[in-house]
């Protein structure tokens, strides 16, 4: 067994706090002149040489030294394809392909479990704040997250229903629920195989300007898949029979992409000494104390709370760290994205998918609420080599645990991006890396702001 040692630290990009991070499972810790270095037996490469990786920081280890550092936590097929990814089969009407960069969150502590997360991303600070973000909540034990379920629901529109039937339509339907439930899973194989399948018909009764119209919604239970097609699938295979029910015509066979049986709350509490910024931006001492951070970070919540404009940015960084995920594990981002912002307007009115609040000791108590709609089969995850090897970096065995994770990156990064734009501002926090990305490496732009 080889041994590999690294001190490894998050440069936050928004809050420009550098935060040293503890690593995975297995690793001993030792504390020198305040910085934490940790160690962790890695097995041997194929070739029978152990692997070292420098004692460095996560970011300022070599390509090579990262992927090293990968040997143990995913298989040499992964591991190889994340050294020589091969490029994806052409799309329609492909002209050439846009590369984005996959980094990772070093470690993220999601229901007592030490996990990594890719995140692809053309934006450095999304990886550097959701990995500070991580770190905030590690003292007090990470991340705590329940997921509802697999759930997602498909819908059948019927309209020219005759008027004879309007009065009796629902009761009929649901008369022939079972029939519709079998017809539906006949229509899914892999799904029922999996212990999956459809369930719960739900007929409802529309008055729109153009007629009445019947909605027949129905549940499916997708398991580990995201389910999009096979729930498409399950309504076009119950047209024919919903149509010989209701007497109607049957336009719209689709799956909701408001899966309210995929619900996600993820809570954390952030240590209100590591949120404390004391530093210079731009010539000028900045320093906020823990406590007053806290006051701050609410303050901003509240104000998303109340204004509808503010409100939509602040879930929009919940999902810069969401979404980079999504992108890396090849999931679909924008059913991601129409779920959690559909959801943030349920009831009406458009809200804050996070809440924030003061704890009894006076740390940061953060919440928060959205639907995923993910999966860990099918699609490009059995495809693409390079998304198989970051799914395997997580460590997730299923769709729940993957929810679970990805939510806590989405609690994360709200948090860092908050305590930025509380601290020395977005542009200070946010722009260094920017510049370092745009500028090729290097260390300003136009010699008016620092990288560093």
């Amino acid at each position: 067994m080889g041994t590999t040692s690294k001190r490894l630290e998050s440069d936050n990009s928004e809050s420009k706090l550098s935060c040293s991070v503890s690593h995975i499972t297995g690793e001993t810790g030792h504390n020198i002149n305040g910085v934490h270095t940790y160690t962790k037996e890695v097995p041997s490469s194929n070739n029978g040489v152990s692997v070292n990786t420098p004692n460095k920081r996560f970011r300022d280890m070599s390509l090579e030294e990262r992927l090293s550092y990968m040997e143990g936590r995913v298989s040499r097929e992964s591991l190889d394809a994340l050294r020589n990814s091969e490029k994806p089969i052409h799309g329609e009407n492909h002209i050439t392909y846009l590369g984005v960069s996959v980094g990772v969150v070093p470690k993220i502590v999601v229901n007592g479990i030490s996990r990594m997360a890719p995140i692809a991303t053309e934006e450095p600070s999304v990886v550097a704040a959701a990995s500070c973000g991580a770190k905030f909540a590690e003292r007090h034990g990470g991340f705590t997250v329940k997921v509802t379920g697999t759930e997602t629901t498909g819908q059948i529109q019927v309209i020219d229903i005759p008027e004879d039937r309007t009065m009796n339509i629902e009761m009929m339907v649901r008369n022939e629920s079972q029939n519709l439930i079998n017809i539906a899973n006949s229509a899914s194989h892999s799904i029922v195989a999996a212990g999956g399948g459809a369930y719960n018909i739900r007929p409802k009764t529309l008055h729109t300007p153009s007629g009445v119209q019947m909605i027949i919604d129905f549940d499916v239970d997708c398991k580990n898949a995201m389910g999009a097609n096979a729930v498409s699938k399950m309504a076009e295979a119950m047209a024919q029979r919903i149509e010989e029910i209701t007497g109607g015509k049957v336009v719209g066979r689709i799956l909701s992409n408001l899966p309210l049986g995929r619900l996600v709350s993820c809570e954390a509490t952030f240590d209100k000494d590591s949120l404390a910024i004391n530093k210079e931006a731009n010539g000028k001492r900045i320093a906020i104390s823990g406590e007053e951070m806290v006051e701050r970070i609410i303050a901003l919540s509240d104000w998303a709370e109340a204004d509808q404009f503010r409100a939509t940015t602040h879930n929009k960084g919940i999902m810069n760290g969401i979404t980079a995920v999504a992108l890396a594990l090849g999931q679909d981002t924008r059913a991601i994205e129409a779920a959690a912002h559909s959801y943030a307007a349920y009831n009406r009115k458009y809200s804050p998918l996070s809440h924030f609040e003061r704890d009894a000791e006076g740390n940061l108590h953060g919440s928060l609420v959205v639907p995923m709609p993910i999966g860990t089969v099918g699609g490009t995850i059995s495809t693409n080599p390079v998304v198989k090897a970051n799914l395997e970096i997580t460590g997730c065995s299923d769709s729940v645990e993957l929810a679970a994770l990805m939510a806590a990156v989405g609690l994360a990064q709200n948090v860092s991006a908050l305590r930025m734009l509380a601290g020395e501002g977005i542009t200070n926090g946010h722009m260094p890396l920017h510049y370092l990305r745009v500028g090729n490496g290097s260390s300003g732009h136009n010699g008016n702001h620092s990288s560093k």
